[in-house]
């Protein structure tokens, strides 16, 4: 059963990186943020099939990053980067299984929520340059046409606005759709971490969001979702830009994106 202190989003791992945070910039002690990782780590470290950015070793190890030069950490940091390696290398065992049969991915495999993107985001954080590659590697494969669709076009529910389309869409969005690789792929990509392919996987995904993109009076935005439906007519079913949340910031007025595929196209 899952434990909701390991939890980043409504746990106590999330309370201790706020006292880190502040621990950090003088506002709060670490006496408090020492407290709220003693809660963290109470039920012990998941390595589980849901451990991710959000819960378990994965997410006790980017909270941990924040206090690495506080004496006492560098074992627990030893102890959870351990269990973020196997689940990292779980994943991405699972993932080519999957796309060796030539099946659909589910959101949670790829997205920055639950899946290898956020995973990737870990390693990042924590300088896990080896892994992080073959979790590059793995999003390279993954932009990859499949039968006609993008690779990462899923028959996982939406799970936002509508009842699930018949033959699956292309999620959009930055929290549970292809702009979570796009990020880490072209932020890896700026420090110098490259592997085969990466460029072309990141022309790719912009090409995809190129086509989709809707215009509105205030700037540009794009579907959440993009469907069967839409692609057989060629434009998208959704009226307009819908409320802001942060699961799907690039799909709403975002001049951000707008000014990163410009320099992304001189760059490259």
């Amino acid at each position: 059963m899952e434990q909701p202190h390991q939890a980043l989003s409504g746990g106590a791992a999330g309370i201790a990186l706020l006292h880190i945070e502040r621990a950090r910039t003088g506002a709060g002690t670490w006496e408090e943020a020492n407290a709220w990782l003693e809660v963290s780590v109470r039920d012990g470290v998941s390595v589980s099939g849901n451990a991710c950015l959000y819960f378990g070793a994965p997410a006790l190890a980017f909270v941990l990053h924040g206090a690495a030069d506080q004496p006492g950490i560098s074992q627990a940091l030893a102890t959870v980067d351990a269990g973020v390696r196997v689940v990292v290398r779980n994943r991405l065992d699972a993932a080519h299984r999957r796309m060796d049969a030539g099946d659909r991915p589910a959101l949670g495999e790829f997205d920055l929520i639950g899946g290898l993107s956020g995973l990737g985001v870990c390693l990042r954080r924590r300088g896990c340059r080896d892994l992080l590659r073959e979790v590059l590697a793995y999003l390279v494969r993954l932009t990859e046409p499949l039968g006609g669709l993008p690779g990462w076009w899923t028959l996982s529910s939406a799970g936002r606005t509508f009842n699930d389309p018949p033959g699956g869409h292309g999620n959009n969005g930055i929290a549970h759709g292809i702009t979570g690789p796009l990020a880490l792929l072209s932020m890896t990509l700026s420090e110098g971490t490259l592997v085969d392919g990466q460029v072309e996987a990141i022309r790719r995904i912009c090409a995809w969001l190129d086509l989709w993109e809707c215009r509105h009076e205030a700037g540009a935005w794009w579907p959440e979702t993009v469907t069967v439906g839409d692609l057989q007519r060629g434009r998208t079913s959704q009226a307009g830009p819908l409320r802001p949340s942060w699961c799907y910031e690039l799909t709403e007025l975002n001049h951000e994106f707008s000014q990163f595929r410009g320099m992304l196209a001189v760059s490259l």
